[in-house]
């Protein structure tokens, strides 16, 4: 990231902090669903897909949801259960939310590569998620159960985020954080 100013960091800073204390409640969310009722606990982890995509919809520059994802990560860490691990899963949530930008080189920031971004995520946390789970442990229509959480939390998240991103924007927050170069549609 070139060109980092104070109001950047600060902008990540604030949408990381917020989403971190949103994933400190999902995180004891997520543990009752798990524990009650553990094939549905795939639909409570969009939310770590929120702070990552309303920062780079907002400042839309490279490297803006890792470091978003990653002060996230690091405000949960010591409220929950899974420690520092969080940071870990924030930070390489991050890292594929800014994919599909990276293959751009940064120059689009349609819409639709946002829910392509949620949609690759989605897909790659249901493989693995069945992979570790499912295969062998539960029947087919508990898999497909488990991996449907798993792939469509991301990909509604993602979307949310996107919402929630161009509200923001609206409001003027925006305004001299967005690179010059980069191209949008109408569409977003």
């Amino acid at each position: 990231m070139r060109n980092v100013s104070t109001r950047l960091l600060l902008t990540c800073a604030a949408i990381g902090v917020a989403g971190g204390l949103v994933f400190a409640l999902n995180a004891w969310i997520g543990g009752t669903v798990a524990a009650l009722a553990p094939l549905f606990y795939g639909f409570t982890i969009g939310v770590y897909f929120l702070p990552g995509v309303v920062a780079q919809y907002v400042i839309r520059r490279g490297g803006v949801a890792i470091l978003t994802a990653a002060i996230a990560g690091l405000v949960t860490a010591p409220l929950q259960p899974i420690g520092f691990w969080a940071t870990l899963i924030a930070i390489a949530i991050g890292a594929f939310q800014e994919l599909p930008f990276l293959i751009t080189r940064y120059r689009r920031w349609n819409t639709w590569l946002f829910i392509v971004g949620g949609i690759v995520a989605g897909i790659v946390c249901a493989a693995g998620m069945y992979r570790t789970l499912a295969k062998d442990a539960l029947d087919a229509a508990s898999g497909a159960i488990l991996m449907t959480g798993y792939f469509v939390a991301p990909v509604v998240f993602t979307a949310i985020a996107v919402l929630l991103g161009a509200a923001l924007v609206r409001t003027g927050v925006a305004r001299g954080l967005r690179a010059e170069h980069t191209r949008v549609t109408r569409s977003a």
